[in-house]
Parts: structure tokens; sequence; C-alpha cells
């Protein structure tokens, strides 16, 4: 009776993330069809669902296939942040800075309805029935989407629900715990999936859409996440060690099994539609101007395979055509104060379609082994890990992304093969950033930031290696803004153009921009008592400057909310504790 008492509680939970927001008004959810959705007991329980289903639907969420989930995952806010991509659309308060709370809970949303609420009851299910390598792959995917949680809002409830302990609300942990956590998790996976045996594994192929299978494969990807982690956390070496977390240790084991050893990219090819390209098309997404000229100046051969040429003529403000179509790749520079849609900003460079549309169906992406490599040349440029030297690693690292990028999308793209001797002479290449130049609008044009080549100089400094580094995993990681925006954050690399209007009320700074995503309306209406404590525990854990270097001694890539943004969280917690919403689980 109590497990089931348990299980309905965050099931209730995970179900008040999932209701959608129509307003922005605060108070929407002190009604009586809200206390009667959160005390109903016509729920669906997951655990009736087949075995291959429970697997498969936190898998696949990690790249959501669902056109609206995915829009309100991160199309609205990190897709925006992570310089890859922006919204022509101006009716997106976000992609001015000015952030929208109703816009800010898909991540949020997404993880506690289709990822923790499956992963953690599936972790315990299959540790009871002794089939632990089978926990051991729900326990690194539910470590992938606890990661892209955190580093999206900072601090979450987590320990909390899985105890199921407190009959109140949610406690939200620590980055820090938070991290702890998920390390010894995937630890654990990895000494569990290693053991594996004949019945787990074919138990594991009839949903396995991220690896078929391969029980190798599945300990790479917890190798490669375990040294992503080590470095977000490398500028609090010495509090990770405090608290149990030797980062160098950490590191120097997973760099022997990660992804590299494979150059296999982690995507889901199921037929399932993969809803960037409906960002597209509705009119709502674009590429950023970032991208856009990084790629444009350093001539990268991946730029065909990333975005088309501009889909339409680009008229300036007089009407005056300005650009042809099909004749320039075109970014949308990040908050610029657009009008809503429909604008020629719109006609911008678009996503690749493929034969009849077909890119609906492209493969989801999820760890790409290129990452895999430039983790590496930090790791030795950092702490001296390994025998091949950061240079190797580096030009490694953006061969293989060549590759496989050309693999997964040439098809969609029409490209069989890149021009002889392109990706040689991309890698030595001197050519840089060039500058951006609005079409449209002249005031929007604005001067490079990024002045340094793809071609790797050993007699740099260190930072600026770093920054070579960072700035190519960027451009790897592609479409995958959760992993891009939260290597920005935790090194500045690499630069983003400064924001032309700025409409968070003093939130942001414009010259940094956003630094995390605010706690969505959802949150506090669910759990206001635990937001309180969350943003208590970001308040202590962004003391410092969030920019780091690789010399500075900040935390990782999270962070800043500047005091405004905290002041803000607290006057709604104090206007919900006035409704009494906090009473309601």
């Amino acid at each position: 009776m109590l497990e089931t008492m348990k299980r309905n509680k965050i099931l209730t939970y995970a179900f008040l993330m999932a209701i959608p927001m129509t307003t922005g008004n605060i108070f929407s959810s002190c009604t009586d069809d809200f206390e009667k959705l959160n005390t109903s007991n016509i729920q669906v329980d997951p655990a009736d669902l087949p075995f291959a289903a429970q697997c498969t639907e936190p898998m696949t969420y990690c790249y959501p296939p669902q056109q609206n989930m995915f829009q309100f995952w991160t199309n609205l806010t990190i897709d925006l942040y992570g310089g890859y991509f922006m919204t022509p659309n101006g009716n997106f308060t976000n992609g001015d800075m000015g952030e929208n709370r109703g816009h800010s809970g898909g991540m949020y949303e997404n993880y506690y309805l289709h990822i923790f609420n499956n992963t953690r009851r599936i972790i315990a299910q299959c540790d009871a029935s002794g089939e632990r390598g089978l926990s051991g792959v729900m326990r690194i995917v539910q470590a992938y989407g606890t990661l892209m949680t955190t580093d999206a809002y900072g601090p979450i409830p987590y320990s909390s629900i899985l105890s199921g302990e407190n009959e109140v609300y949610f406690e939200f942990d620590s980055q820090k715990d938070l991290y702890k956590a998920m390390l010894e998790d995937l630890s654990t996976a990895i000494t569990d999936i290693s053991a594996m045996g004949a019945d787990e594994i074919a138990k594991l192929k009839s949903f396995d859409c991220w690896c078929n299978g391969d029980k190798d494969l599945w300990v790479k990807i917890a190798n490669t996440m375990k040294l992503r982690m080590a470095l977000r956390l490398s500028k609090r070496e010495t509090e990770a060690g405090n608290a149990g977390m030797n980062l160098k240790a950490i590191a120097t084991e997973a760099a022997q099994n990660t992804l590299a050893t494979v150059n296999k990219d982690i995507l889901i090819d199921k037929s399932l539609e993969n809803e960037m390209w409906l960002m597209f098309n509705w009119g709502d997404c674009g590429f950023n101007a970032n991208l856009v000229t990084i790629m444009s100046g350093t001539k990268d051969p991946r730029q065909p395979l990333y975005m088309t040429l501009n889909t339409g003529d680009i008229k300036n403000e007089a009407g005056t055509t300005t650009v042809a179509a099909n004749s320039q790749y075109l970014g949308i520079r990040f908050a610029s104060g657009l009008p809503a849609k429909p604008n020629s900003w719109g006609n911008f460079s678009g996503w690749i379609q493929g034969n009849n549309g077909s890119s609906y169906s492209m493969p989801l992406p999820i760890m790409k082994a290129a990452e895999a490599y430039f983790l590496l040349a930090e790791a030795k440029l950092r702490w001296d890990i390994g025998s091949e030297s950061v240079k190797n690693l580096y030009e490694n690292g953006i061969r293989v992304s060549m590759t496989n990028e050309l693999a997964y999308r040439g098809a969609y793209a029409g490209i069989k093969e890149y021009p002889e001797g392109a990706v040689d002479a991309y890698i030595n290449g001197t050519s840089t950033q060039i500058d951006y130049t609005d079409p449209i609008k002249a005031e929007l044009s604005t001067p490079a930031v990024n002045k340094l080549s793809v071609k790797w100089d050993e007699s740099a400094s260190n930072e600026e290696k770093l920054e070579r580094i960072i700035t190519q995993k960027w451009l790897a990681l592609f479409p995958l803004s959760t992993e891009g925006w939260a290597e920005q954050r935790r090194t500045g690399y690499p630069r983003f153009f400064p924001a032309f209007v700025n409409e968070s009320n003093g939130a942001v700074n414009t010259e940094e921009g956003v630094r995390r995503v605010i706690y969505s309306s959802q949150a506090y209406d669910a759990n206001a008592k635990g937001v309180e404590g969350g943003i208590k525990l970001l308040d202590e854990e962004n003391i410092e400057e969030v920019r780091e270097g690789f010399t500075e001694s900040v935390y990782h890539n999270l962070g800043c909310a500047y005091s405004y943004l905290f002041q803000m969280e607290k006057a709604i917690i104090f206007l919900l504790n006035l409704c009494q919403c906090s009473k309601i689980l």
C-alpha cells in the first residue's frame, strides 16, 4: 500500500508538469479543476505497459519525437540561448531575453513526465528481479536526462522523489549532490552492464534504440558522460574532492573507454519524427547568426549539411530585394527585437529537407563520438591524461565529426562527399569568423567576436588552445543545444554576439546572455515549497562569477541567474503562498 501511495504521488507530480500553460497568470492553478486533477485516481500506471514500451519512452524522449513537446522542450529556450538557432517570430519573447515563464518549463516537464518517471521505476524493478544490467542501462538514460535538466535549471527535485518519504512536497537537490549521484549511478551501470548475461542482452535488444543491444557501446556512453561531467566540474576541483569526487581520477578512468574508441554516434534510427524540420516549417525557427558566421568564415565543409541557403528573396525595410533566394547562408542575430512572423527573416537559411521533405524521419541525435575526442583533448590539456597529444585529439575530433555528419546528414542534404581536400583545408585553415551583416536591418549588423582560426597553434597559450577545442566541440555537437549551451556557458567559447535588445528588465546581462532557464509556472504550482528551497541552493551555488576560462576558479557552467532573477523567483513564491497553492501536493 505504501509503495502504491508513493507511486501515485510521483505520478501526480509528473502529471502536473504536463498541464499546458494557456496564460502567464501565476494564480491559474488555484481552481477546482486543478485540485481535481491533483487528486484524480484515474491514472494509467506505466508499470502496466509492456516492458519494452516502458524502456523505449524515456530513451526516445531524450530527444522528443512529438512536435509540441519538442518545441516546448528546448526550441523556445535552449535552442535560442545555445547559439545554433534563433526564432524569426518576435512573439516568442525568450528570443529577446524577456524570459517567458510559461515557455520555460519544457525541459522540466519532459524530464519528469517521460524520463525520470519511467527510469526510476524500471531501475527499482530490475534491481529487485536481479536484472541489474537492464537497470544499468536505465541508470545511464536517467543520468543523461538528469544532466540535461540540471544544466538547464540548476537545482531540481531528485533524491526526495526517489525516496518518496516526504508527503507534502519534493525537496530540491544541489547540483553538487546531483552530479555526485549521477557519477555514482554511471559507475554502477558500467559494472552491472559489463556483467550482463545472454538472457539480459536478449531482453535489451527488444527495446534498445540507442545501441541495438550492444552492451559494450553502453559502457562507452557511460564513460563519455563521466568524462564530460568531470570536465564540467573542473573549476571546482577542490570542492568536488571534498564531496568525494576525485575529478582527475574519474576522468583518467573514463578516458580509457569512450566513444572515441569506436567513432560511432548514438542516433535513434527508428523512423520516428525528427521535429526540428517542423519548427522551421512553422516559421518559428531559423539559424543563429553565431553558427552561420563561424561556419561561413572558416569555410566549414559541414555547412551545407547543417543548413540550406536562404529559402526566399530577402527584402530590406524599404522593400528592396537585397539578397536573391538561394544565394547566401544567413542567420538571425539573437535578441534582435524582430516583429511577429511572417517576415523576411523567415527566409534566411533553412533546415535541410531531403527528397520530398524526408528529413522529418532523420534519426534523432543523442551523442556525438567527436565530443569524446574534444573531451580527451581538454583532459590532456588540463590534467595531462593519456599519451596522445592535444593537437592529434583536436584534429581527430574534427575529422570524426566530418565523417559522421556526412554519413548522418548527407542523404538529406543531397551531398555524397566533400570537395576534394576540403577537410584538410579546413583543419589547416587560417580564416576566422566573418562579421554579421543583416540584409534587412543594417542596425543589427555587428563585428565578428571570434578571432582564432581552426589551425592548431602549439605555441598558443592554454587559454587559446582551450578556445579552439571548445569551439570545434560546439560545432560538432550540433544540433544538441543542451550540450552546446552548457559548454559555452562553462568556458565562454565560442564567443557570442551581444544582444541588440534586452527585454529582461535587468535580469540578464546583455553581454553574457541568458545563463539558465527559469523555473516554470508549473514547477511553482506543483511544488512551490520545493522551488523555494531550490532557489536558496541556487543562491548558494552562484556566489562567484559564472564565466570560466582555463585558469579561473569558479563553479561549472550554470552560474548566473542574476540577483534580479532571484528576487523575481522569490516574489512569485510569496504570491503562491498567499494563494495557498503550495499545499496541493
